[in-house]
């Protein structure tokens, strides 16, 4: 009876005496649960039945968060187990047996099981409510939720999590059992002879790294961004291990060569200790610095998408509502349609403003000079290539309805206006040369800026010679290129609601009608962006926490792991002649200079990474830049007064192990 009560006795009082080690780890654990069980919860929610877009977010959320806390616990625990190797190695001489420690670690993480389950799922119902409130706040309104307990969800979390500290615990048995006694008694220590010079990792690792770089400056677009972000950001990690490994080694070695500026109190100790903590911490530290990349990508772009919904909504519907026709537009056709789309408005008391009608037609050319050549359907050549441009025509009178004002434009002649290039005197389409009259500025976009396409935009004398460009255009097509259609646009008042009703009385209108119709409404464009980029705000609030707490985790770890190293060196400087002041200087000095070395690199990170991502938002219709450089900035001074007040808690930490205070 007292041998089975050894184990579980021997394991509570392990965790009470590494509770410096240990506390952490499990408020660790226990916010993983907590966020993976909040996260499952609201997805299972009958109440977003009716927003797909939240729940396909909120399922990718789950797997993100599920497979990054797996990664962080792993990584605590790695360095848990380090810390001990001395503890176990001493217990393993001492006579007990390795498979004795692995029952000892069994009760360990069972006892740390159930305290991150218990707290954890206790935390998540806590907050559930109010994190369910916040969704709804950044939905707009449009769900609903009620307080609820899912068992589905915790048992989901239960099993997952226990599957987590079951592998962790295996893992941590494997290290012991093939560890010698010796090992375990000098694993804590390890890696303590220098270093030698990488010059070819960190030949490499600048390589990587401007590779990475290279790729997000030269983007010049949304659909090459979009390509190679994911490319960019895996030579960037690379760059980033090896440049940590290697380079910092080779530049410490440079600077003890350098006599002048090694011999020197504070650089000879400086430099001497940077030099080994790099070897041990090169890994941790390179750690350090993706995640707060993560962090300040995660938030900066999902807070740039959620506070730009009315720009991007803006750029991609100018109007309220917009109806077009694709076909053959009689007279009598447009009268209709115009029924089709006022009568709505007037029958629910709306009044309609900023209302317009017009012919248009688009469709993809290659500017060569002052050709506008279509492009060759044979050769399936990309319309979305940084060399296509886009074409957009309409008629006089169209442009006279757009503009209100009173315009000329003879037979054989254009107004034209480009977005990019500006359009010299003649314009020559499809075997036809038009004389060109400038025009300063076009009334309507479109629409493909986000894809760094640029628009020319002609006005052609009248509907007759839009048609014929058409069918010449078609007929380079084979019968499948663009067709003109006529489009009614115009804006409403009234509130949120009060619009949409009467955006889905002109969709029922259009709807009982034969195909060829197209139609936009704003406002329920906005309530979607909203449902769609507040789900991406939630998470992305969500993964920012979590990236912060593996960067607090991996800081406060690698500042205790390097207090128990320091220690001794503490002592034996102060022996050799060293004041206590001056090892206490030497220490901030390097700790300070290796600690905020990965949030520099992080904030360079960022620099580089920002053309790629501003083309990447550009994708989603999110024009804004200075909203997105707004956003990254404040991320990123908020990010460093938190990592400053973690170094700041977790030095005293250092220091209270350093001079042995706790002990």
């Amino acid at each position: 009876m007292r041998k089975s009560l050894l184990y579980p006795r021997l394991a509570l009082t392990n965790l009470k005496k590494n509770k410096r080690l240990y506390l952490p780890y499990l408020l660790a654990c226990m916010g993983t649960v907590m966020m993976f069980c909040v996260l499952v919860t609201l997805n299972n929610d009958p109440a977003l039945d009716d927003n797909a877009s939240v729940r396909s977010i909120l399922s990718l959320g789950i797997i993100v968060v599920g497979i990054f806390s797996a990664i962080i616990l792993f990584y605590t625990n790695s360095v848990l187990t380090k810390q001990r190797k001395r503890e176990f190695g001493l217990y393993n001489m001492l006579g007990m047996e390795k498979r004795h420690i692995g029952f000892v670690l069994l009760y360990e993480s069972l006892y740390t099981t159930l305290l991150a389950l218990a707290g954890g799922l206790v935390a998540s119902v806590v907050f559930s409510k109010l994190l369910q409130l916040i969704l709804l706040k950044l939905l707009g309104g449009i769900a609903t939720f009620t307080l609820r307990i899912d068992p589905a969800a915790i048992g989901l979390t239960a099993v997952l999590f226990a599957i987590i500290f079951f592998v962790i615990y295996l893992n941590t048995v494997r290290i012991i059992r093939f560890a010698k006694p010796v090992d375990l008694l000098h694993g804590s220590s390890e890696g303590e002879r220098e270093p030698k010079s990488k010059w070819v990792l960190a030949i490499a690792g600048t390589v990587c790294m401007a590779t990475g770089y290279i790729l997000s400056v030269m983007t010049n677009s949304a659909i090459s961004a979009i390509g190679l972000f994911f490319v960019a950001v895996l030579f960037v990690i690379a760059g980033t291990y090896l440049l940590f490994t290697a380079f910092s080694i080779v530049l410490l070695k440079a600077l003890r060569r350098n006599k002048n500026y090694y011999y020197k109190t504070k650089h000879f100790a400086t430099v001497s200790g940077m030099l080994y903590r790099m070897k041990r911490n090169a890994a941790g530290l390179a750690s350090i610095c993706i995640l707060s990349t993560m962090v300040l990508v995660t938030v900066s772009t999902t807070v740039c998408l959620y506070l730009g919904v009315s720009d991007t909504v803006n750029q991609m519907h100018p109007t309220d509502i917009s109806v077009s026709y694709i076909g053959d537009v009689t007279a009598d056709k447009r009268a209709e349609l115009a029924k089709l789309a006022y009568e709505p408005a007037e029958n629910l008391g709306r009044t309609v403003t900023d209302a317009h009608e017009y012919w248009k037609l688009e469709f993809a050319v290659q500017r060569q000079g002052n050709e506008l050549a279509l492009v060759d359907a044979e050769t399936n050549q990309d319309i979305l290539a940084s060399t296509a441009s886009m074409v957009w025509i309409t008629d006089a009178a169209s442009y006279e309805n757009l503009t209100g004002e009173t315009t000329t434009v003879l037979p054989g002649q254009v107004l034209a206006w480009s977005d990019g290039a500006a359009v010299g005197d003649t314009v020559e389409m499809l075997g036809t040369t038009y004389s060109v009259k400038q025009l300063d500025s076009f009334p309507v976009s479109g629409g493909y800026q986000s894809l760094n396409i640029k628009t020319v935009y002609l006005v052609v004398d009248s509907e007759a010679t839009l048609l014929n460009i058409e069918q010449q255009e078609q007929q380079v097509y084979f019968n499948s290129g663009s067709s003109v259609d006529y489009t009614i646009t115009y804006n409403i008042d009234g509130t949120s609601e009060e619009k949409i009703a009467c955006g889905d009385a002109v969709y029922e209108n259009l709807h009982q009608q034969d195909g060829g119709f197209s139609f936009s409404d704003r406002e329920e464009s906005y309530q979607n962006a909203m449902e769609m980029y507040g789900a991406l705000f939630f998470i992305g609030m969500f993964l920012g926490f979590l990236f912060l707490l593996a960067t607090v985790l991996i800081i406060y770890y690698k500042q205790v792991s390097e207090g128990y190293d320091d220690r001794e060196k503490f002592a034996i400087m102060q022996k050799v002649g060293m004041t206590p002041k001056e090892v206490k200087a030497t220490i901030h000095s390097q700790v300070l200079i290796v600690f905020f070395l990965p949030l520099v690199t992080a904030a360079i990170h960022i620099a580089f990474a920002f053309p790629m991502i501003k083309w990447i938002l550009r994708a989603l219709g999110m024009m804004n830049v200075s909203l997105f450089v707004s956003c990254t900035v404040g991320s990123l001074l908020i990010f460093a007064v938190i990592y400053t007040a973690v170094y700041l808690l977790t030095s005293r930490a250092y220091y209270s192990i350093v001079s042995d205070s706790d002990n």
